[in-house]
């Protein structure tokens, strides 16, 4: 089994330089921090480069501005934010994961390859010029759009939000009702302290919501690994019967193999193990960010009580949802994820 995990590592660093798009630190104050995919973590500067697997963490005084090739990137502070990527129709996109805290998008132009948007509830589609993402506390999301146009989907259905609108998403819900805003008029401390107090008052639903987007994620890795073991399993035999002809059958035939059957079969591989790696380190984005401070939050507030009933019921959930994680998360993570 860990000779399988650090295959699909080796998978990641081989495609990662090849279809990553980096983003350039063009400003930066307070404290910022950029965790590479390596695991190194060091202070963020003006000029660094933040690629494909790099974390980007701001502290309550920090922030960060990127450009990308265009599409700039503000990033507030007390906001954690990684850069992945996966496959979708036999294409290669990159997917700026947003865990907590907010993040103005602007586009100079719209190509048609913009990045997806994701949080811990909801992937947005991007055909805005200008538009603002807020991750809460409690896994939840809020979109709002400047100007242009971004879809909204969670849980197999979508909304369409254009200048003006914006739309609230649960963890494990579909998107509510989109709603009309007027730009500049979402603060999102006031916002965020909402999502606090919500699940204050009931954080059992709060683990519920975050359980039901964390059984999403495991579906997915499931599905994903599964097909990677096979894909992997079929590479290898493919690998040595290109042995085979190299020996009977001589070099041009060796490259007309390769082309046709080994090339492809190893780049369709590559991307299984794109998709599953998404899916888990956004299940550990969601142990860490989301569900951890939750935990953290809820034992405060009863800490000189711990034997209340609301306590205990609420450290049942949590319980359950670590217990799922780590049963089916864990396996699939490596040393750089810790």
């Amino acid at each position: 089994m860990k000779r399988l995990i650090i295959l699909g590592s080796l998978f990641i660093l081989a495609l990662s330089p090849v279809f990553s798009v980096p983003s350039d630190v063009v400003y930066t104050e307070g404290e910022t921090y950029i965790k590479d995919k390596t695991g190194d973590e060091f202070e963020a500067d003006i000029g660094d480069i933040v690629d494909t697997g790099d974390t980007v963490t701001t502290g309550v005084d920090g922030f960060v501005e990127l450009d990308r090739n265009g599409v700039v990137l503000k990033i507030n502070p007390d906001t954690v934010f990684t850069l992945l990527e996966r496959e979708e129709n036999k294409e290669k996109t990159d997917v700026i994961t947003l865990v907590l805290g907010s993040i103005k998008f602007r586009y100079d132009k719209i190509t048609g390859k913009e990045p997806k948007i994701a949080t811990g509830s909801c992937i947005a589609g991007v055909r805005g010029t200008e538009f603002s993402v807020y991750a809460g506390v409690d896994g939840s999301s809020l979109i709002v759009v400047d100007s242009g146009l971004v879809s909204v989907e969670s849980e197999g259905e979508t909304v369409e939000l254009s200048a003006e609108e914006g739309v609230e998403v649960n963890p494990g819900e579909p998107p509510g009702k989109k709603f009309k805003v007027p730009a500049g008029r979402i603060d999102y401390s006031t916002w965020n302290d909402e999502k606090l107090g919500s699940m204050l008052d009931d954080p059992i639903i709060a683990v519920d919501r975050l359980k039901k987007r964390l059984d999403f994620y495991i579906s997915n890795i499931g599905e994903y690994y599964s097909l990677f073991l096979e894909y992997s399993e079929e590479l290898s035999k493919e690998r040595k019967k290109s042995i085979e002809i190299a020996k009977k059958q001589g070099e041009d035939a060796s490259k007309k193999f390769y082309n046709e059957v080994l090339f492809p079969l190893t780049i369709d591989t590559g991307n299984l193990v794109l998709n599953y790696r998404y899916y888990t380190l956004a299940a550990l984005s969601l142990r860490r960010y989301v569900a951890g401070r939750l935990y953290l939050i809820i034992k405060t507030k009863y800490i000189i009580n711990l034997n209340d009933i609301k306590y205990r019921d609420f450290l049942d959930s949590y319980n359950k949802l670590l217990l799922s994680f780590e049963k089916s998360i864990v396996p699939r993570l490596v040393e750089a994820d810790i």
